[in-house]
């Protein structure tokens, strides 16, 4: 019999997911990635043991049994939920809440399980104390662009060549921001650098061997000092990755769990680009391995699990690696959207994905364009990936006044707090400004808004700027707009540089408008670069999940090949592409 099968996209602020079921019907849920979920208390119980929230009407039988209750005004308490009436909606607790509680007042629920897991129980109906059956997982994920971006990850070291410590330090020497005099350089990834005495030839030879009693001693000083992830690039290991694969085994024998090797990640020339890749998949693989470990654990060993990586393909769990992740969700929306738009007709397509942290846009013209060698994160980063241009413009984002002008971003309130409406002191954000201008619907969001908080924000910024310098005097609505006008603008910019900048007309595509808060904002982006036609597909809200389901399995295998152009090398290539198919059909 087919299996239950789930295609989910762990976003900074939500979590989507679609259900296959093996009669071939799709469900689909969404809640947020912090695994929280919203509600407030209405016909509380005399003794104040129970309530009913009508967003818990249709919710499964049994199914918010064992979870955890919260109340903003009692942060220090919790209650467990020891009984759920799903006919009635009504939640029962193990201890009175208080006295002073009024009707109306939110609440969160939440479990020790992360929100994909809360997903999947929650369409097959599955309280904490079922087991999930066998099931086919297909994830995306941002938690390690967000390690990345909050600089979150696993303490690592830095083997290289003697004499390279600083290589990465230094760089390629680029400057982005010509004329700026206070630069800021970002944080490196590496806690400690090891040097280790030896040299290859560029040709692959040979000039110095490495003492392995003298690489073990080193090893073994940084594993005393707690550093379990390491990151090994030695100069010229592409043409010879002995020496990497020596100082690997020692690293094995001393402790190291964690191990990136650059001949194996990125095999090709360059040693900046080539060691800043390496660096970054110690720095993630641990964090990512540790979430996923979380989520089997769970799902239990019949169950499969694949990941979509920055290349917009599927890879089992077991292959999926750090410098593999950083766009393994807008990957999937990639995916998603290319194939709509062809399903509808259109040859040219630009993906527009408003989530709730960022914005994440591309193009299309029947070849999915990628990227071989980029910069995320402040990080060099050498690895196949789909070009995809971000924003910090979603949802989420964080308005702000700083004393002489408006301004949208980088900051975002993401799914805890969250944005001011959100009931839980967040601040004023993107979502908040859609609010209070209707274009969010409350009766129609998955959890009570607070629209007199968004109010307040907008009150209190609007007397901010009138008393600051700039001496503005705005209108609660007419602040809002303005927010909204500078979130947008910032997102046209974008697409300009993936279509204009490259020399392609954006009127001549279609705009595929999806992520949670596309829809909010389509119609002022397309009218700024004169697209006359949005497709908005049945599933926008969740299309990044749909692309998920429906990627293929891909792997990449890269050789660098440094010989004169000729017949001759023509001809040699072949047995290269050969080796090179027969290693990716293998895995």
């Amino acid at each position: 019999m087919q299996r239950w099968e789930f295609w989910i996209d762990v976003g900074g602020t939500f979590t989507d997911c679609i259900a296959r079921s093996p009669q071939d019907e799709l469900k689909t849920c969404k809640t947020l990635s912090s695994g929280a979920t919203k509600g407030e208390f209405l016909d509380l119980t005399p003794e104040r043991t129970s309530f009913r929230d009508p967003l818990r009407d249709h919710d499964p039988a049994d199914f918010w049994t064992g979870y955890q209750l919260t109340l903003t005004e009692f942060p220090d308490r919790t209650w467990t939920v020891t009984a759920f009436d799903a006919e009635s909606g009504r939640i029962y607790l193990d201890q009175s809440l208080p006295q002073d509680l009024l009707p109306g007042v939110p609440y969160e629920l939440r479990s020790h399980e992360t929100a994909p897991l809360i997903t999947i129980r929650k369409i097959l109906g599955l309280s904490l104390k079922d087991e999930i059956p066998a099931v086919t997982v297909k994830l995306g994920t941002t938690r390690g662009t967000n390690a990345l971006l909050e600089r979150k990850g696993a303490r690592v070291a830095f083997v290289t060549t003697r004499g390279f410590g600083d290589v990465l330090l230094i760089g390629n020497q680029n400057r982005p921001k010509l004329f700026e005099l206070d630069i800021q350089k970002p944080e490196p990834l590496a806690e400690q650098v090891i040097e280790i005495e030896e040299r290859i030839s560029a040709d692959g030879d040979v000039l110095t061997a490495p003492d392995p009693q003298l690489v073990k001693q080193q090893l073994q000083e940084i594993r005393e000092t707690g550093i379990d992830s390491l990151a090994i690039c030695l100069l010229h290991a592409w043409t010879n990755p002995t020496h990497e694969e020596l100082v690997q085994k020692i690293a094995r024998a001393v402790g190291f769990t964690e191990i990136s090797v650059s001949s194996k990640l990125s095999p090709l020339i360059k040693i900046v680009s080539r060691g800043d890749t390496t660096v970054m998949d110690a720095y993630l693989s641990p964090i990512i391995r540790e979430y996923l470990l979380d989520i089997q654990s769970s799902l239990g060993p019949e169950s499969t699990l694949k990941l979509m990586t920055s290349a917009g393909g599927l890879v089992d769990a077991e292959r999926f690696v750090g410098k593999d992740s950083i766009l393994s969700g807008p990957a999937g929306g990639v995916v998603g959207y290319a194939l709509v738009a062809e399903q509808a007709g259109f040859d040219q397509a630009i993906g527009f994905d408003m989530g709730g942290t960022s914005t994440d846009v591309s193009r299309y013209d029947g070849v999915y364009e990628r990227e071989y060698e980029t910069e995320k994160g402040g990080v060099r980063v050498v690895a196949p990936m789909l070009a995809i241009e971000t924003v910090a413009a979603g949802g989420g984002s964080i308005c702000h006044f700083d004393g002489v002008k408006l301004a949208v971003g980088p900051e975002s309130s993401g799914a805890d707090p969250g944005p001011a409406c959100y009931g839980r002191g967040g601040p004023l954000s993107v979502t908040d400004l859609n609010v209070a201008l209707g274009r969010v619907p409350a009766d129609q969001f998955p959890f009570p808004i607070n629209t007199p908080a968004v109010i307040h924000h907008l009150e209190k910024m609007c007397t901010e700027i009138a008393n600051s310098a700039l001496g503005k005097q705005y209108a609660p609505l007419e602040l809002a707009e303005g927010f909204l006008h500078i979130a947008n603008e910032n997102m046209v910019r974008a697409i300009r540089k993936i279509s204009v900048a490259r020399g392609y007309d954006p009127a001549d595509h279609v705009l595929v408008s999806f992520g949670g808060a596309g829809g909010q904002h389509a119609c002022a982006i397309a009218r700024s670069l004169g697209i006359p036609k949005i497709l908005l597909h049945p599933y926008a809200g969740i299309l990044s999940a749909y692309g998920i389901g429906l990627a293929d399995v891909r792997r990449f295998r890269e050789q660098s090949i440094f010989r004169e152009l000729n017949p001759e090398t023509l001809v040699s290539l072949q047995t290269t592409f050969a080796d090179l198919t027969r290693q990716a059909t293998a895995d």
